[in-house]
């Protein structure tokens, strides 16, 4: 089970997921990424504070929002996500394709002016 909730800070949106993200849930991650790609936002930050697993169908889920952001010049982050995760985000790579920041990176880069 996953609950997402959405905040928008204008141009900004941050998607907050609580729960862990496995091919159980995909469905629900897709329906709610759909819904922010259709607002047309400037930046979608996926926050991960709450999330201490993920499995490879969603990691690999968070390649394909990589391209379909980069494809609607939406700019996607990953705010405050575990240490272990982390470290295999970085292992694989994504870490080159979606920015991973902590929240007070990603405010001070993103929310300061709004």
């Amino acid at each position: 089970m996953i609950d997402i909730n959405t905040d928008r800070y204008g141009p900004v949106v941050m998607m907050h997921f609580h729960g862990n993200l496995t091919r159980e849930v995909l469905k629900d991650i897709e329906d709610a990424w759909s819904d922010e790609i259709d607002s047309t936002p400037e930046v979608i930050a996926l926050d991960f504070r709450n999330v201490a697993q993920i499995d490879s169908i969603c990691i690999n889920h968070i390649f394909k929002m990589a391209r379909t952001a980069e494809k609607e010049k939406i700019r996607l982050v990953i705010v405050d996500v575990f240490e272990t995760l982390k470290k295999i985000f970085e292992v694989i790579k994504l870490d080159k394709v979606v920015a991973i920041m902590t929240k007070q990176q990603f405010e001070s880069k993103y929310l300061k002016d709004l």
